[in-house]
């Protein structure tokens, strides 16, 4: 992996302690910032890919740390892009964890289902790192009295005590290697995936050949999708980077023979990632030789076998043109010339167009399936 020199990340401290142990740890974090809470300019949180809170085990809830998230999601949908970690963990009892933890998701558990924690010890992160540099020696570390290790067998050592075999100890008892990892892991995936840190980004996959981008066309103009909704029409490099994506939506036809092995696939890669699956070119159903609901019904029935994510059979095609058609870009007369467009009554017959010119666009909007989907946006 390249190393980057520096990553548009923040990190909020609480203190002058932990403010400038983090200014002695900027090579590792990589971060553009570091800011006391007090210092903080609320309002220039949401231009940053990446926002770290260095919190203390005493401050879990406070006002500042809610209304500093309030402000980053007020202006963009990604809660991924917020990390916590709680410092000074080393002196906390497995038990004092749990309850900062339990404490900790509650505070914000309407702003944030599922954060991402790190206990830590910056001080502890830092001591490692000017030794391992040559900035301070075996001697400075001794005469520190904050450094205090627990070694399996001889107990808590400390001053003296201390050798420079236990030096190793003071990274990983202070779990900051995990944040390092993640910083530049974070930084790379976001610029590998496209992803916008400031949008919700919905993953759209498919097979060849389902019309991903009519699928897609037709959802981003649709007039009640929301603005922090983006789409993105890329195949992942690596299963990990499914990640950065906030939901996938999965493009398929009515030929379940053509994708079944690959839902499977997908359904088994992309597992705890909220779904919704789109069964497209639903105006061919003509050609199987089979009703509308026939059809629908047995591929849900082939579905239901695999997942319980939300299905929607809908026409792309018919939808683009039913938006072509109420913007003024096409006319009814293109509609009933277009060969490609037979609309249908309730049994499933051919209607005769022209007799049908005041309704067109109804029609087109009803059987394209997209009128049902309002409620996604939700």
């Amino acid at each position: 992996m390249r190393t980057l020199l520096t990553t548009n990340s923040i990190w909020i401290v609480e203190n002058n302690k932990q403010y400038e142990t983090l200014e002695r740890l900027r090579s590792k974090l990589r971060y553009k910032k570091v800011v006391r809470a007090e210092q903080c300019e609320l309002h220039t949180l949401p231009e940053y890919d990446m926002v770290f809170f260095l919190l203390l085990p005493t401050q879990i809830g406070h006002r500042f740390f809610i209304d500093a998230i309030e402000e980053i999601l007020h202006y963009r949908k990604n809660s991924k892009t917020i990390f916590l970690a709680i410092d000074e963990s080393y002196r906390l009892e497995e038990q004092e964890r749990v309850e900062i933890m339990l404490e900790l998701k509650a505070s914000i558990s309407h702003l944030v289902p599922n954060p991402t924690v790190f206990f830590v010890s910056s001080l502890f992160a830092t001591i490692h790192s000017e030794y391992e540099l040559g900035q301070i020696s075996l001697e400075d570390v001794r005469q520190n009295r904050d450094v205090m290790i627990s070694v399996k067998g001889e107990g808590l050592l400390m001053g003296r005590q201390l050798q420079e075999n236990h030096i190793p100890m003071l990274l990983e008892i202070s779990k900051m290697d995990k944040v390092y990892g993640l910083v530049e892991e974070f930084a790379e995936g976001v610029k590998r995936t496209g992803v916008d840190v400031s949008k919700e980004n919905w993953l759209v996959l498919g097979p060849p050949g389902m019309g991903k981008s009519t699928v897609i066309r037709s959802l981003q103009s649709n007039a009640n999708k929301p603005d922090y909704i983006t789409f993105v029409n890329e195949t992942p490099v690596t299963s990990d980077d499914k990640r950065y994506y906030d939901k996938l939506i999965i493009v398929l036809d009515l030929d379940s023979n053509k994708w079944m092995s690959y839902l499977e696939d997908l359904c088994s890669v992309y597992v705890g990632l909220d779904k919704m699956i789109f069964v497209n070119k639903c105006d061919e159903f003509m050609f199987y030789g089979k009703s509308r609901q026939q059809l629908q019904s047995e591929i849900d029935l082939k579905l239901r076998k695999l997942t319980s994510d939300p299905i929607f059979f809908v026409s792309a095609y018919y939808y683009e043109q039913y938006h072509l058609l109420q913007s003024g870009q096409i006319t009814e007369q293109d509609i009933i010339e277009n060969p490609e467009i037979v609309l249908t009554d309730s049994l499933d017959f051919p209607i005769i167009k022209e007799k049908n010119r005041s309704v067109l666009s109804e029609l087109l909007q009803t059987q394209s399936g997209f009128h049902t989907l309002l409620h996604i946006w939700e």
